[in-house]
Order: structure tokens, then C-alpha cells, then sequence
């Protein structure tokens, strides 16, 4: 018997283009961050050696690069192709995917699609602008309104600025809705034992869990990823997709299966 013919994934067009601008991009801004300190290290003769640079860097690299990976992995499914100029702005968890987030609820459509690619790249793409006239304008105005932003008043605003962005973003995680017209029911009771987890190894030894917070990340996305199957499959959480009149889960499938069988015949 022959061997079967090995499956080809097919990406669109759009996705091609995509991604190919998204590398372009990266790889220019990657060569502007370095050529400001490479610039002012030549011109001053105080460029470091590579062995400095790995010293000084080596309890970044521990805590940043897991974390940068874990990242990735939880936020791109939602953000798509936007991810690359959202890792060239920068803020990711305070304005960019809040900003994916609502934009996907907004225009209910679903997660990983070519629409939702788009309209998602749009709200970042206006959220990066947005950002950055704000930050001109504040550089600008920094000196004549500096009374005003050392008041009392303003200084108690802005401690909560900060709680009232994610609060607004935990309204997104704890709904039953995640766009495109998916309800999926008690999908937060996956991430019960993760966090107990968490919480226990913090309260044995702070320090070494926030050195190592990105492997922690790291090991706790596998383990809520078996955890919602295990809980699926177990009837426990429940998806409703677009035009579905009930949830469905994947125990009550797998039972009215012998049903539906018998039914036809």
C-alpha cells in the first residue's frame, strides 16, 4: 500500500502579505533601537564587550525571555498578525490587547479569523497612533502644565488608572462571551488549580517565584490547556456557537451519538 499524500496547509493571501510586512518591520525597528546606543557607544569610545553585555543582561534574559514566549502564545491566538506592531509599540497587556479585545466584541466576530485579524490590526494600529500623540503632546505641555499634574488631586487620579483598565479588561476574561457570537459557560474553572498552584508556590518562596514568573507562565499554559479538555469532555464546560439553540459539550455529544444513530436507523 502506498503511503498517503502528506496534507498541505494553504494560507491565504492576506496572511502571506501579512506576515511578510510584519517580519520587514520587525527586522527595521530591531536595526533603529540598536543604532541610537551603538551610535552614542562609538561616538564616545564606551561600546561594551559581548561578555559585559551577557553579564549585564543574564537576570533579564532568566525572567523576560520565558515570559516573551508565554506571551506570544496566549495572546496571539486573539491578536493575529497585529501582534508584530504591537511588539514594536510596546504595552501590550495595558493597551494593545485590551484594545484587540474590545475591538473583537464590538464587531462580534470571531477570534482567528481574517476579520478579526483585521479589525483587530486597526484598533492597534490607532491605539499605537493614540498613543504616541498623546505622548507628544504631554512632552510638549509637560513644563507649563507641570502645577497642575503635581496636584493632589490629579496624583490620587492617577493611582487608578491603572486598576480601572484592568478591571475593564477582566470584564472581557470573566464573560461567558469571547466574540464572534461563542458563549463558552464555566471556562474560568479550569484555571482554579493553576492558580491554587501559583499562590502556593509564591507563599513557599516569593523571591524565587518572582525570578522565575515567566517559566511559571510558561509551565501553567500546558497544564490549563488539559484541564479545559479534561473539563470539556467532561460536560463541565460548555460551548454554544453561532445559530447553536443549546450548549453542547463534549460528553453530551459523545452521548447522543448511540441516539442519533438509532434514530436514523
Amino acid at each position: 500500500m502506498g503511503k498517503g499524500k502528506k496534507e498541505t496547509r494553504i494560507i491565504s493571501p492576506y496572511y502571506r502579505r501579512m506576515h511578510r510586512l510584519g517580519k520587514i518591520m520587525t527586522v527595521l525597528a530591531i536595526l533603529v533601537f540598536l543604532a541610537v546606543p551603538t551610535a552614542v557607544c562609538i561616538k564616545f569610545g564606551i561600546m561594551p564587550s559581548i561578555k559585559q553585555v551577557l553579564a549585564t543582561a543574564a537576570g533579564l534574559i532568566v525572567i523576560f525571555v520565558p515570559m516573551a514566549i508565554s506571551e506570544i502564545l496566549s495572546e496571539t491566538p486573539i491578536m493575529g498578525s497585529s501582534y508584530y506592531i504591537s511588539a514594536i509599540t510596546g504595552n501590550v497587556m495595558n493597551l494593545k490587547l485590551p484594545a484587540a479585545f474590545n475591538a473583537i466584541k464590538v464587531a462580534d466576530v470571531e477570534p482567528g479569523t481574517e476579520e478579526s485579524d483585521a479589525i483587530v490590526g486597526v484598533a492597534v494600529a490607532i491605539s499605537s497612533v493614540t498613543t504616541m500623540i498623546i505622548i507628544a503632546i504631554g512632552v510638549i505641555l509637560m513644563q507649563p502644565l507641570e502645577p497642575f499634574l503635581t496636584s493632589g488631586g490629579v496624583q490620587l487620579a492617577a493611582k487608578y488608572v491603572l486598576p480601572a483598565l484592568f478591571g475593564s479588561l477582566a470584564l472581557g476574561v470573566f464573560g461567558n462571551n469571547i466574540g464572534g457570537g461563542i458563549i463558552i459557560r464555566h471556562r474560568l474553572l479550569a484555571a482554579i488549580l493553576p492558580l491554587i498552584v501559583l499562590i502556593v508556590l509564591y507563599l513557599v518562596n516569593a523571591y524565587l517565584y518572582t525570578s522565575f514568573e515567566g517559566f511559571m507562565i510558561l509551565i501553567t499554559i500546558p497544564i490549563l490547556y488539559f484541564i479545559s479538555k479534561k473539563l470539556y469532555k467532561a460536560g463541565k464546560i460548555t460551548v454554544t456557537l453561532p445559530g447553536d439553540e443549546k450548549a453542547v459539550s463534549g460528553a453530551e455529544c459523545a452521548s447522543c451519538a448511540p441516539d442519533n444513530e438509532q434514530a436514523v436507523k
